[in-house]
């Protein structure tokens, strides 16, 4: 006996013995079940960190997260659950806009040290020279953010990261500001009410 699957568009001829060996694979590979399991897979598609759904990723600071989440709160006071919930939308968004120049620096340095590294290419451009990028120079690239501006390279396929980037950015400072503003008609509504 055979069964037919489509699959882009195309139909495949699958044998009844296959699709029962796949059905019985399928049941043994349930992923993680503890949670300590599940919680390292979490972030196994974590690519760059703009998109990320946990405030902190790999090779920040979870302790500078609270710093800044602390005095943002002390900024935006908010009180009850819903404008809370807002707040939490806007550290969010902020957090992820400074890690958008983190980003940035990674990719700035990383070119650099890779035209540094290409003779070829200093030879034939005639105006940087490697004597121009120091071990200073390259001290300054932090690790994490270097590593960063590869993952977004990356995901951006080494093509046009920078405009993409710039993308990214607008739209975080944008979905930021609608936040903002409904945080403020909120609290401002909120007030109001109090006073009544």
């Amino acid at each position: 006996m055979t069964k037919h699957k489509k699959k882009n568009g195309i139909t495949k001829v699958i044998s009844l013995k296959k699709v029962l060996a796949n059905r019985a694979n399928a049941k043994k590979s349930t992923g993680p079940v503890t949670f300590k399991g599940k919680a390292k897979v979490a972030g196994n598609a974590i690519t760059h960190g703009l998109s990320a759904e946990k405030h902190v990723i790999v090779g920040e600071s979870l302790e500078e997260f609270k710093i800044f989440k602390d005095s943002m709160s002390q900024i935006y006071e908010p009180e009850g659950a819903y404008e809370e919930e807002i707040f939490i939308k806007i550290v969010d968004l902020k957090w992820r806009l400074r890690r958008v120049s983190s980003i940035e620096t990674g990719i700035f340095g990383n070119e650099i040290l890779e035209f540094d590294a290409d003779s070829n290419k200093a030879k034939s451009s005639g105006k940087i020279l490697s004597s121009d990028f120091t071990e200073e120079h390259q001290a300054t690239v932090k690790k994490n953010q270097s590593l960063i501006g590869v993952a977004f390279t990356r995901d951006s396929n080494a093509g046009s990261s920078l405009l993409k980037l710039n993308t990214i950015e607008g739209r975080l400072i944008s979905r930021c500001q609608i936040f903002e503003d409904q945080y403020w008609k909120i609290k401002k509504k909120n007030k109001k009410g109090v006073k009544k």
